[in-house]
């Protein structure tokens, strides 16, 4: 018998890995209660989020109608993009079509929302015309602003020194880089923000991976690398922090926390960091801060993520506190906004500091699709989300922690006996070859 061999193995691992994972497994609700519902249900937004709850609602309010606008023709797997970075993938082993991925009986508009008016149910296409809508779900994800670091923009991402794995052209480039820090070594900086950001383990994964590389290709004795970070923690989760600081300990990576990346001299190569310094006087307190300025060699940087400002001006966004701006205001366990009762958001636009993970969204969408027949039948939301968020941490070429936690920051791991903190293999396969058939064959048909 011949053998099929590890490669062939792991890839029939990730297709059981579907039934593990849960596909087939999201509650249904019972259509043939719904059957009457028959409201205009406009959702914001084409991509995980908004299609998987699209899918899903399709079956469980069979005479729903639904429409979903978003004007771009691609979908993109974007857990896929630290594995481009890692050079196992290729951009096309993350493109979608969204013509295939939007379900039948679903109207797809090829335009984005320009404005939109609660009061009366309304929303302005960039076209001008107008479509009104009974219940309203925004999923529009997260825009970049690579321009808020003076001295950078979007074109000199993927070029040079630069590099950002949050896209694909400085994906492909991050693996490039990677080699070469890894033979000829070099002054390495990557930096993080203090703003809410999408899979905030993204820059560590690069980050260790780069070393880790370095290792592979006998240069690490000449590599510096080093993580700047905008947050006061280099991660949210405390027992997590505490096993990644301890991580970048064993491994000579250096890590500086509270500085912020502002500005960046692209002609001599120093990245300027904005370090804060809390102190009390008086009984107050108060925050010093200064301007740290670092040599590089090579610069990872992420860009600042907001939502798109029609929000905020629609008077539908956090208007206080750490995620102020353009993030939808929700009632967090319900995904129902704190004012309109009959709008809803899902994913990395929604307002509160859960992760803005793929993962996320997979517990929110059966859960907004509950609370939203429950409104249309009159009743209060009655299912909860509980915060869960999920980031498989690559630290190592085959090695990789699933950190999952919850809105505590506690861990919440799916399968318990592989522990919260654990290194291994197993958790490397999983995401290669288990978690884009569960997104892409499970989540995006409302299954998983």
């Amino acid at each position: 018998m011949k053998s099929i061999g590890r490669r062939g193995a792991l890839k029939i691992l990730g297709a059981a890995g579907l039934a593990a994972a849960g596909v087939a497994s999201v509650d249904k609700l019972n259509a043939g209660e719904n059957e009457d519902i028959r409201s205009n249900i406009l959702i914001i937004g084409g991509g995980l989020g908004g299609i998987s709850l699209a899918a899903k609602l399709r079956r469980d309010m069979p005479n729903a109608a639904l429409t979903i606008l978003d004007k771009d023709e691609y979908f993109y797997y974007q857990p896929g993009f630290t594995l481009i970075a890692a050079g196992v993938y290729l951009p096309e082993d993350i493109t979608y079509e969204k013509a295939n991925l939007i379900p039948e009986g679903v109207t797809w508009i090829k335009q984005n929302a320009a404005s939109i008016e609660p009061s009366s149910n309304s929303v302005t296409l960039e076209d001008g015309s107008n479509l009104t809508y009974d219940y309203l779900v925004i999923a529009s994800g997260t825009e970049y602003e690579f321009e808020n670091v003076k001295g950078i923009n979007a074109e000199d991402v993927g070029n040079g020194a630069i590099t950002s794995i949050y896209t694909i052209p400085g994906a492909l480039h991050m693996t490039q880089m990677m080699k070469k820090l890894g033979k000829e070594g070099g002054k390495a900086v990557f930096s993080d923000n203090k703003t809410p950001m999408k899979c905030s383990g993204a820059n560590k994964k690069v980050t260790l991976l780069t070393e880790d590389m370095a290792r592979n290709l006998g240069g690490r004795d000449k590599l510096d690398i080093a993580i700047y970070s905008g947050a006061r923690t280099i991660f949210s989760s405390p027992i997590y922090a505490k096993m990644i600081e301890g991580m970048l300990e064993e491994r000579d990576v250096k890590y500086f926390t509270s500085h912020q990346l502002v500005e960046v001299d692209k002609s001599a190569n120093i990245a300027v960091f904005e370090r804060y310094m809390p102190y009390r006087e008086n009984g107050e307190d108060k925050l010093a801060k200064e301007l740290v300025e670092v040599k590089f060699d090579f610069l990872h940087l992420v860009p600042r993520m907001k939502a798109s400002k029609i929000y905020a001006n629609a008077g539908l966004s956090v208007e206080k506190g750490d995620v102020a701006g353009n993030w939808i205001s929700l009632t967090r366990e319900t995904l129902q906004h704190s004012k309109f009762k009959n709008i809803f958001a899902i994913g990395d636009v929604c307002g509160f500091p859960a992760g803005k993970t793929g993962a996320s969204i997979r517990k929110m969408y059966p859960v907004l699709a509950q609370n939203l027949a429950d409104v249309i039948k009159g009743h209060e939301p009655s299912a909860k989300y509980g915060g869960y968020t999920a980031c498989p941490l690559l630290t190592k070429f085959g090695k990789a922690v699933m950190v999952e936690f919850n809105w505590t920051g506690k861990p919440e791991p799916t399968i318990a006996c592989m522990g919260a903190t654990r290194e291994s293999y197993l958790n490397w396969a999983m995401k290669l070859y288990m978690m884009k058939p569960m997104v892409m064959q499970g989540m995006i048909r409302g299954l998983a």
